[in-house]
C-alpha cells in the first residue's frame, strides 16, 4: 500500500495563513465596495459577524464604523471608530466620522472637537466644505444645558399677479338668477408689494431630556395701489419637548390672528403634537397631529371651522452631503359649527394633501431650493347660492435660491405659482409671485 503523503506542519500553517489573509482582504474589499455604492446595510451585515475576531484592525473598524453610523447604530459606530483612533490618531476619515456619530447622538461638544481637528488638517476642499456645514449645524443647534435664542428680520419686495387670490372673471352665473357682474374688489388684482417680517424662538432646558419652547412671528405686507388688500399676521406658540436618543416629542399650544386692511379677518387657537425619529445621519421621519379653531369676524362666521390634520413626513440627505429631499403627506377635516344664526356652514370639508421638495448646496454661499404642493378639499354641504357641492384642488410650485453674502445675512430671490381649480367657478384663480428678500438671522 502506497503511504499517504502528509503536508508539513510549517507548510500547512503558511497555507492557512495565506487563506485567512486572502479572506480578510476579500471581506474588507467587499464591504468597501458596498459602502462606495451606498449599500451600508449590506456592508454592516457583512462586517458585524466578524467584529469579535477582527476588532483592532483599523481598516476593518473604519468600515464597520461607517456602516454602523449610516444604518443608525450610532453608539456602535463610536466604539468602532474609537478603536481606529487608538491605533491611528491621525486618521482624518475616522475622526470626521466619529464627529458625525457624536452629532447624531446629540453630543455637540465631542462632535465639534473631532470635526475641528479634521478641519485643521490639509483635507480636500469638498471635505472641508462638508465639515463646515456640520460645524454650522452645531452652531445652530441649541446647547443641551443652556437656554438658547434665535430670530430673524426680513424685508422683501416683489410683484404679485393676484394679491387677493380672486377669480379673473368679471361675471358669474347663479342658478335661477342669471349672470351677475363682479365688484372689482372680487376680481383678481395685481400689484407691486413690499413686506416686513420677523420672529424669535427660545429654548430653555429643564433637565437633560425636557425643554421649554416658545416663539413668536409677525409679518406685514403692503400692496402698492391696492392697499385695501394689505395684510398683517401675528402668531405665537409655547410648549415642551422631550428628547431621548434618536427620538424627540414636541407638544405646543398655538394662537394667531390675521388682518386685512387693518380689520381683523380671523383668529385661531390650537395645538400640535409631533414625534421626530432620526434613523441615522441622513434620514429623519416626522409624525404630526394638528388641531385648531378658526373663527372669522362678523358675517364671515359662516366660514368658522375646527381643523384636524394628521400627517407624516420624511427628510433624506443624499450621499453627496449636498442635496436634501423631503416630503410629507397629510389628511384630515375641517368641521363646521352647528350654532350659527344662519344654520348653514359652507366651509366644512375633508382635506388631503402632500408636499415634496429639495434643496441643494452648491458651495458655502449658494443654495437652491424648490417645492411642489397639492391639496384637495371636498366640501360637506351644498352651497346655498350656487346649488352645488364645492370641490377644490390647489396646486403650488415654488423655486428659489439663497446667497449668504455675509455672516448671518441671506439674499433670497424666489418665484411661485399657484392654481386653484374648483367646481364653483367663483373660487377658481391663478396666482404668480416673484420676490427678492433680504434676511438677517441672529
Amino acid at each position: 500500500m502506497r503511504a499517504q503523503k502528509r503536508t508539513h506542519p510549517l507548510l500547512f500553517a503558511l497555507l492557512l495563513g495565506t487563506s485567512v489573509a486572502t479572506h480578510a482582504q476579500s471581506l474588507t474589499e467587499q464591504a468597501a465596495a458596498h459602502i462606495e455604492a451606498g449599500r451600508h446595510a449590506a456592508a454592516y451585515q457583512l462586517l458585524s459577524p466578524q467584529e469579535s475576531e477582527r476588532a483592532g484592525d483599523p481598516q476593518f473598524d473604519l468600515l464597520l464604523g461607517i456602516s454602523a453610523l449610516e444604518t443608525g447604530r450610532h453608539t456602535l459606530a463610536v466604539f468602532a471608530l474609537e478603536r481606529v483612533l487608538a491605533v491611528q490618531p491621525d486618521n482624518a476619515r475616522a475622526r470626521a466620522e466619529i464627529g458625525r456619530a457624536y452629532l447624531a447622538l446629540g453630543e455637540s461638544v465631542g462632535a465639534r472637537r473631532e470635526l475641528e481637528a479634521v478641519r485643521n488638517q490639509n483635507v480636500p476642499p469638498e471635505v472641508a466644505r462638508a465639515i463646515d456645514r456640520l460645524l454650522s449645524a452645531i452652531d445652530r443647534a441649541p446647547d443641551a444645558g443652556k437656554p438658547s435664542f434665535a430670530g430673524f428680520i426680513e424685508a422683501a419686495v416683489g410683484r404679485d399677479t393676484n394679491v387677493n387670490s380672486a377669480t379673473s372673471q368679471n361675471a358669474v352665473a347663479v342658478p335661477g338668477l342669471g349672470a351677475f357682474l363682479l365688484d372689482p374688489a372680487s376680481q383678481s388684482r395685481d400689484a407691486w408689494f413690499s413686506a416686513l417680517s420677523g420672529g424669535v424662538n427660545a429654548r430653555v432646558p429643564l433637565n437633560r431630556e425636557w425643554a421649554f419652547l416658545a416663539g413668536a412671528t409677525g409679518a406685514a405686507r403692503f400692496n402698492g395701489g391696492e392697499s385695501r388688500f394689505d395684510t398683517t399676521a401675528l402668531d405665537g406658540n409655547a410648549g415642551v419637548s422631550w428628547t431621548r436618543g434618536a427620538n424627540r416629542i414636541t407638544a405646543a399650544l398655538q394662537l394667531g390672528m390675521f388682518e386685512v386692511d387693518d380689520d381683523k379677518l380671523r383668529d385661531y387657537t390650537g395645538g400640535s403634537l409631533q414625534w421626530q425619529h432620526t434613523h441615522d445621519a441622513r434620514n429623519q421621519t416626522t409624525v404630526f397631529v394638528q388641531q385648531s379653531r378658526l373663527r372669522y369676524e362678523g358675517t364671515n362666521d359662516v366660514r368658522d371651522v375646527n381643523r384636524n390634520i394628521y400627517g407624516v413626513g420624511h427628510a433624506l440627505v443624499l450621499p453627496n452631503d449636498r442635496t436634501m429631499l423631503f416630503g410629507s403627506f397629510y389628511l384630515g377635516a375641517e368641521t363646521g359649527r352647528n350654532d350659527l344664526p344662519s344654520g348653514v356652514n359652507i366651509a366644512a370639508n375633508d382635506v388631503i394633501g402632500f408636499r415634496v421638495g429639495a434643496q441643494h448646496t452648491l458651495d458655502e454661499r449658494w443654495m437652491l431650493f424648490g417645492a411642489l404642493a397639492h391639496e384637495a378639499r371636498e366640501y360637506s354641504n351644498v352651497d346655498p347660492i350656487f346649488a352645488r357641492v364645492r370641490d377644490d384642488n390647489l396646486t403650488s410650485l415654488s423655486l428659489g435660491a439663497s446667497y449668504a453674502f455675509a455672516k448671518q445675512w441671506l439674499l433670497t430671490p424666489s418665484v411661485s405659482v399657484v392654481r386653484n381649480d374648483s367646481s364653483i367657478n367663483l373660487n377658481e384663480y391663478r396666482r404668480g409671485v416673484a420676490q427678492f428678500a433680504v434676511r438677517r438671522t441672529f
